[in-house]
């Protein structure tokens, strides 16, 4: 083993010079490619949220009017509201996570509580004669999708963690993995953050927690050599996600003669994702050096974006109504910042050690990222007073996800990477509402396919709900039962290998709205 130590003066001087004006440009910022085609995804999907009576009838909503949800869906449902409304929900949402394959993965629960939509409608009708019957303004906030998850995934696999922090050194001098007089293990972390990037610091980690040896110790050496041994390795993942998308759809919409109401909306949206993951590996020969790994990675992303959205509601004769509604792509200003931890328990003349590096620095990157655009088209039945069946189609190439890379060789890779890994996706959503006097009975589907080209992300969602109209207000109450498919990398960057997961959730919204 190779004893950190002292090295050429000329070289210790021109590091310091390089790493002092860095720390005073950066103040400990760095900017780092460490984003991920399974964040793309993330980001660009979306599920049913919103209001009670939008999720109970699966958020086919995409030919009506007269929920603050619908407007999302569609701006021209604006139109419909012949009164000026405002409403919020609450959501309670209970969730549990598996992971497939091995029998000793367990399920794991969780719930929480929050209020997940606001709206209002502000509606002004038009006192002239003229075509443009009404002219409408709203405001409706809600989510797009939810990042909230916790999964546990025990597996045995034929490659370690040892491979991925070996092959980041292959190539790099050894004199710049070494800490030189009065440098500290966080300055040289830092410094190769900013002047060699992601795959030098994965060097660093591994070398200074001797998960493996150089060839030679020359200071020019580039080859090294893991301490581990093993025929396979058990890997003890977890991971905690939190957080949410959220859109901001401010609309104007207006009705035209008596048969078209026509919209458009400017939305903004909010990111925030929060995740905890941590592997531990165990399963070495009993004459290997190495003996455990445990590897740490926080990450948080936080994204503002904006997109614009154009609709048509068209009454085809009194009791059928067809809907259009085109979302352009999003685009996103993101902002990413991560944090690792690497400890590898290993024999030092007979001798368990533990070592371990946790630089007090976060690595952050700052980068653009687009969503692509959403077509939907749906068509509805209403029964008079009784009720209303509705379905919709939708459709996004998630091909067209994409990072904006400029010059950036590791995005543009990425780029190709969900190009090669991602295809169409289709959603139908189909729903039902039966009304007796002031009570109103609802039910729905929703399904997604996978837009995986090798794995499953389907989702798929039983609805059901009540609401009752006491005339000036409607109280709600809506259930989505569903099943999401999602595959998950290892860890967020480095091994190149995912496992499936399903989460099943019921998530309970109970709304209220009220004309003014």
């Amino acid at each position: 083993m190779v004893t950190k130590g002292k090295n050429s003066i000329l070289f210790v001087d021109m590091r310091k010079i390089s790493f002092f004006a860095i720390f005073i440009a950066s103040s400990f910022i760095l900017k780092l490619n460490s984003q991920t085609s399974e964040e793309a995804y993330n980001y660009s999907s979306s599920g049913v949220f919103g209001t009670a009576r939008y999720i109970s009838m699966g958020g086919a909503f995409g030919s009506l009017g007269g929920d603050l949800s619908s407007i999302s869906n569609n701006p021209a449902s604006a139109a419909i509201f012949l009164l000026p409304e405002i409403g919020l929900s609450q959501e309670i949402n209970g969730y549990e996570s598996y992971t497939q394959g091995d029998i000793r993965n367990s399920v794991i629960s969780g719930s929480d509580s929050s209020l997940n939509q606001f709206g209002f409608v502000f509606s002004l009708k038009n006192t002239n004669e003229g075509p443009f019957k009404r002219l409408n303004f709203s405001l409706n906030i809600q989510k797009e999708q939810d990042f909230k998850n916790q999964i546990s995934s025990i597996a045995t696999r034929s490659f370690g963690l040892d491979e991925f922090f070996t092959s980041n050194a292959q190539g790099i001098q050894l004199n710049s993995l070494q800490t030189q007089d009065n440098e500290t293990l966080n300055d040289l972390y830092v410094y190769l953050g900013n002047n060699q990037g992601y795959s030098s610091q994965q060097a660093f980690l591994g070398y200074n927690t001797y998960m493996f040896d150089p060839v030679s110790e020359e200071l020019s050496n580039t080859s090294y050599i893991s301490a581990a041994s093993y025929n396979q390795v058990e890997h003890d993942y977890y991971v905690n996600k939190t957080g949410d998308h959220k859109k901001y759809s401010w609309t104007a919409a207006t009705q035209y003669n008596n048969s078209i109401y026509l919209g458009i909306s400017l939305n903004t949206h909010d990111i925030y994702s929060y995740e905890l993951s941590n592997i531990v590996e165990t399963g070495f020969n009993s004459d290997s050096q190495i003996q455990r790994i445990h590897f740490n990675n926080e990450l948080i992303v936080e994204g503002s974006g904006i997109s614009a959205q154009v609709g048509l509601i068209s009454k085809i004769r009194n009791n059928i109504r067809f809907g259009i509604t085109y979302q352009s792509p999003t685009k996103f200003s993101m902002i990413e910042s991560s944090n690792q931890q690497l400890a590898v328990d290993r024999y030092d003349n007979d001798i368990l050690n533990r070592n371990e590096v946790n630089p007090a620095t976060s690595n952050i990157s700052e980068y653009d990222f687009s969503i692509p655009s959403k077509t939907s088209l749906s068509l509805s039945y209403i029964f008079g007073s009784k009720g209303v069946l509705t379905g919709e189609y939708s459709y996004k190439n998630y091909q067209k996800m994409s990072f904006q890379s400029g010059s950036n060789q590791y995005l543009r890779s990425l780029n190709t990477q969900i190009y090669s890994s991602y295809k169409n996706a289709s959603t139908v959503k189909f729903g039902g509402e039966f009304r007796l006097k002031g009570l109103s009975i609802r039910s729905g589907y929703y399904s997604e396919q996978s837009s995986l080209i090798e794995g499953d992300n389907s989702q798929s969602g039983l609805t059901l709900g009540f609401g009752y109209n006491f005339g000036g207000s409607l109280l709600s109450l809506g259930i989505i039962k569903s099943e999401i498919n999602f595959r998950k990398s290892l860890i967020n960057s480095g091994i190149n290998d995912y496992f499936q997961a399903t989460k099943k959730q019921t998530i309970l919204v109970l709304s209220y709205n009220f004309k003014i």
